[in-house]
């Protein structure tokens, strides 16, 4: 039994205030109450964050925004003398990283200036900054209207990928990460249809591969600049396929990618960049290069697998927000799988409905490969995902048989 004052020593401890309702939020939960953090959960959502048994609502909810004045607002009016902040989402980041300077104190965070931020969100001012500091990437023009893809040839639209500057506003109005076009009327309609709800575009050069090629850094900077700790990931499988998320990985040594860890590193000194991130390179056999794809500057999908590695990116966070120290995490454990098992199963089943037989090993990481959503000790946010995953396919599917288009497909 914990002493009394343990007990107390832990009361003391700032709150744990987190922006988020998916498996982000959800791993960083997880994590914190691991180490004894009380935490609460901001957001006004019903999604699989509610049924972990940690869930605390804080005293009043708030609908995700980028808006740093509505969150001051927010803010002023909690009756919490003190929390660490843990935005989960590009939105909730970009609110917590403009915050005024007199709610730094009071509500410290672990993360970028908002000026940062956007560098990274917006894929255009992300593709400037690479260009600048000369970091190989694909080749990418701006389209900001159908007058720009003059700038592109008949056949570099044959098989072209639009990729929004706005993500998550792309997402919510068309549920993909962006869209392969294979003609120039084609890039012209979506464009158009981006330009009718507020998204424009760049094009992006594909890079062919297979799944190893795409590599996946992740990572801590501490407020002095130091990293005290950079995991190396493969991706297994995606679903959506081609343009989807990583739903399946393994841990690889980091010196297999020393120019991609070499120019990530340079990039964020560069910016002055602090907190939590995820950035995908992806190997290119014409010239030998790792060309960066997109640095996520916020905990990921995976950060609560990445904890199970031994890097516990929340611990840090919440220790630097603090001004403490951030010790050095262990050396990883290779060739260890991370799952988002929802996904990795449609993956895996689109593969045998085609007759093919899908990458990478399949049994082997179910068994024992790290989860992001299912826990022994935590089992109802699955059920709860599993749930809410089945009745989404299930209205999409009945959707699309009344005529109406999937826009996730």
């Amino acid at each position: 039994m914990a002493s009394v004052s343990a007990i107390g020593a832990r009361r003391r401890q700032p709150a744990a205030l987190i922006f988020g309702a998916h498996i982000a939020a959800l791993g960083v939960l997880r994590r914190l109450r691991a180490r004894g953090v009380r935490c609460y959960v901001v957001d006004d959502t019903e999604d699989i964050i509610v049924r972990s048994r940690w869930y605390r609502p804080a005293e009043r909810k708030l609908p995700e925004t980028p808006d740093s004045d509505v969150l001051a607002e927010y803010l002023d009016g909690l009756k919490l003398d003190r929390a660490v902040l843990f935005p989960c989402s590009d939105n909730w980041m970009l609110a917590a990283s403009g915050l005024p300077e007199r709610l730094r104190e009071r509500f410290p965070g672990s993360f970028p200036s908002r000026d940062v931020v956007e560098q990274f969100v917006d894929k255009e001012r992300f593709s400037v900054l690479v260009d600048r500091l000369e970091i190989p990437r694909p080749r990418t023009v701006t389209l900001a209207t159908p007058e720009d893809l003059d700038r592109l040839t008949d056949d570099e639209l044959t098989h072209a990928f639009l990729k929004p500057t706005d993500p998550q506003l792309h997402r919510r109005h068309f549920r993909t990460k962006g869209t392969f076009v294979h003609s120039r009327a084609e890039a012209e309609r979506v464009l158009r249809a981006g330009a009718a709800v507020g998204v424009s575009f760049v094009y992006q050069e594909w890079i062919d591969g297979d799944m190893r090629s795409t590599t996946l850094l992740e990572g801590f900077v501490d407020r002095n600049g130091a990293m005290p700790g950079l995991v190396l990931r493969r991706r297994i499988r995606v679903a959506p396929p081609m343009i989807g998320n990583t739903v399946s990985s393994y841990t690889a040594p980091l010196e297999e990618a020393e120019q991609a860890t070499a120019d990530l590193r340079r990039m964020l000194a560069d910016v002055g960049f602090r907190g939590a991130f995820n950035v995908e390179f992806k190997y290119d056999v014409r010239d030998g290069l790792y060309k960066i794809i997109e640095l996520n500057p916020r905990p990921a999908w995976y950060i609560s697998t990445i904890a199970a590695v031994g890097l516990d990116i929340p611990w840090a966070m919440y220790r630097d927000a603090q001004g403490l120290d951030v010790e050095p995490a262990p050396p990883f454990p290779l060739g260890r799988v991370q799952l988002y098992e929802f996904r990795d199963a449609v993956a895996i089943a689109g593969f045998l409905r085609r007759f093919r037989r899908p990458p990478g090993s399949v049994i082997g990481p179910w068994l024992r490969g790290d989860r992001t959503v299912f826990w022994w000790r935590d089992p109802m946010p699955a059920l709860h995902g599993a749930m809410l995953f089945l009745s989404r396919r299930f209205g999409r599917r009945r959707a699309a048989g009344a005529g109406t288009p999937d826009p996730a497909t």
